[in-house]
């Protein structure tokens, strides 16, 4: 598939999402619900691939794109003013495409599944928790638990349908990403922004992700070449081309 067969295959996935999590009165209070485009890409990766997408696949990476949605709201909620009308309409928000989730998922008969995200969204939040209040002391660790928050639903997808050749390059990508967007924003938006690691030691991550990531990449010989070559750019220090 070439690179506009695929943006619009993002694009008409996104659609889908919108269409399925919309509420007039959210929408109108708390406004566009925020979707990462990364992840619906690394979401859909395998159907960009080529691979056979049934209906249930559909229908679980939209409960899966709820959820994110979900996080994304709520991780927008200030703590040090949870009590303002703001505030709590994204809280409510947030709750709403929770809830838009667990419907979607009920709606397939696949229960391993189901199990398999709630003990992903739990995990989700532990770490969390722990990036928030305990971060542990060595850059790796912290990384790992990055790693956790950000694709651990997208690594139980991949798991439950047969895809976890996959999951090698995600699980390095997310962290990676989550750097590159830590320097590139000044730590301005960003996700546990006190846990950024120095400048010097920043670059050094980066470099030895990106350095691992590229191999793994270039190993994967069941991707396609537009697809490695759009992976590869995502990795860019500019990687608004996907945001």
């Amino acid at each position: 598939m070439e690179t506009k067969g695929f943006t619009d295959q993002i694009d008409n996935y996104i659609q889908n999402l919108r269409s399925a999590i919309y509420q007039p009165i959210v929408e109108r209070d708390a406004g566009h619900a925020p979707i990462d485009r990364q992840k619906a890409f690394l979401l859909l990766l395998p159907l960009l691939n080529g691979e056979q997408w049934t209906d249930e696949m559909r229908q679980a990476a939209l409960a899966i794109g709820a959820i994110h949605t979900a996080f994304e709201v709520h991780d927008q909620i200030d703590s040090l003013d949870a009590s303002s009308k703001e505030q709590q309409l994204m809280v409510l928000a947030g709750d709403h495409f929770s809830g838009i989730h667990y419907k979607l998922l009920a709606s397939i008969p696949n229960f391993h599944l189901i199990r398999s995200l709630s003990a992903a969204i739990g995990r989700i939040n532990e770490c969390k928790t722990t990036l928030l209040q305990s971060p542990p002391p060595r850059a790796e660790d912290r990384l790992q638990l990055i790693g956790e928050v950000e694709g651990a639903c997208i690594m139980e997808f991949y798991e439950t349908f047969g895809f976890t050749r996959y999951k090698s390059i995600a699980e390095v990508l997310f962290p990676l990403l989550w750097l590159i967007r830590s320097k590139e924003l000044n730590l301005q938006g960003m996700k546990f922004p006190h846990i950024v690691p120095n400048t010097q030691d920043t670059d050094h991550w980066i470099e030895q992700l990106q350095d691992n990531f590229n191999d793994r990449v270039k190993q994967s010989f069941f991707l396609h070449k537009p697809l490695v070559d759009q992976l590869l750019r995502m990795t860019e220090q500019d990687t608004s081309n996907l945001r």
